[in-house]
């Protein structure tokens, strides 16, 4: 009976341990899923960082019409309405020798 007893309380320390080990494991499972939470949003914060820098690159590259190029295109128009109008008065002047 004794025999008995002693391998009653093994199985029951045995028990004990693997209740333990089950624990630990929930509590370690528990902290590595907050862990991954964690990671996840960095991740995500991360990817939205990435998006609006793609985003800012792409319009920089986008070629622009600057104020600046705006004027010198209107400076361009109105110097060649300039010697269109020298040209015709060369001319008038040519006729009226």
């Amino acid at each position: 009976m004794s025999e008995t007893k002693d391998l009653i309380e093994q199985l029951n320390l045995r028990v004990d341990k693997l209740i333990s080990r089950i624990a630990e494991s929930n509590q370690l499972a528990e902290k590595k899923q907050s862990e991954i939470l964690l990671l996840t949003e960095q991740l995500r914060q991360k990817d939205q960082v990435i998006s609006g820098l793609q985003a800012e690159l792409a319009e920089a590259m986008q070629p622009k019409e600057t104020p600046v190029a705006l004027e010198n295109e209107q400076l361009k128009g109105r110097i060649n309405e300039m010697v269109r109008e020298i040209d015709e008065c060369i001319s008038l002047l040519k006729v009226g020798n």
